[in-house]
């Protein structure tokens, strides 16, 4: 592959993130009703009417971020690639910043999946339709844990970067840090259904999920530059020609 077709790769990845991002809070947050999200309190009748109310706009919501979320793949890949770069002959970092974020793509997947299912059938036993619920929210709460590896190893290489002009600053490596530990508190939404650790409340749900997307934003801001100042930097440098070497 030539460096020009390479290079545009990357930048297509790079945009990925942008386009998770604006995606992610459309359908998953917006029409797929989780801006608010439904109370781990309510009533196995409650939720269904709420089901019923919303129908079509929960399937289509989360049938589509079940497409969307992919796009949190290509932008995975390159962080793990301007990773791999700082990091040498053994990226260690890299591959569990990779893994972290492949994980994060199906554990999101999964949740999605599930609520498509307690809308699949309206009809059906209102316990049904709470329990596959409950498996929604704790499947993307209580398994914050890989998100969370993805990025403490981005800050970790992120800080050992010695570059003049290095892919993070330490400021977003020490934020990365923070973010990533913001999810904590969502461990309580397996036990507690109303308050802050509740799966619906401002600890377990708005703090760390606006921590995670705000870090994604500034981490995406920061890759673009990186590919746009290495590509700069290759058109910049003459191409070597073997028979002016020989002259």
């Amino acid at each position: 592959m030539d460096e020009k077709t390479a290079f545009r790769h990357e930048l297509i990845s790079a945009w990925c993130g942008p386009a998770f991002l604006v995606t992610f809070v459309v359908f998953w947050g917006i029409i797929g009703q989780n801006l608010p999200n439904p109370s781990a309190a309510l009533t196995a009748e409650a939720l269904q009417a709420r089901y019923a109310e919303h129908l079509g706009s929960i399937r289509f919501g989360f049938i589509i971020s079940l497409i969307c979320v992919t796009l949190y793949l290509p932008w995975t890949a390159l962080l793990s690639t301007q990773m791999a770069r700082i990091e040498g002959r053994v990226p260690v970092m890299a591959y569990l910043q990779l893994l972290g974020g492949g994980l994060t793509v199906m554990v999101v997947s999964f949740s999605a999946f599930f609520w498509v299912a307690a809308a699949f059938r309206p009809d059906q036993d209102p316990a049904t339709t709470q329990m596959l619920t409950d498996l929604g929210w704790l499947c993307i709460d209580l398994q914050y844990a890989c998100t969370t590896l993805q990025m403490v190893a981005a800050a970790m290489v992120g800080l050992a970067d010695k570059r003049e002009v290095p892919l993070f600053p330490r400021w977003v490596c020490y934020v990365t840090i923070w973010c990533g530990l913001s999810f904590l508190p969502a461990s309580f939404t397996g036990v507690v259904k109303t308050g802050p650790f509740a799966w619906d409340g401002m600890l377990s749900y708005y703090i760390p999920y606006a921590c995670w997307l705000g870090w994604y934003t500034i981490a995406s801001t920061y890759m673009i530059k990186e590919v746009k100042r290495r590509q700069k930097a290759s058109e910049a440098t003459p191409e070597y020609n073997p028979s002016l070497s020989k002259a």
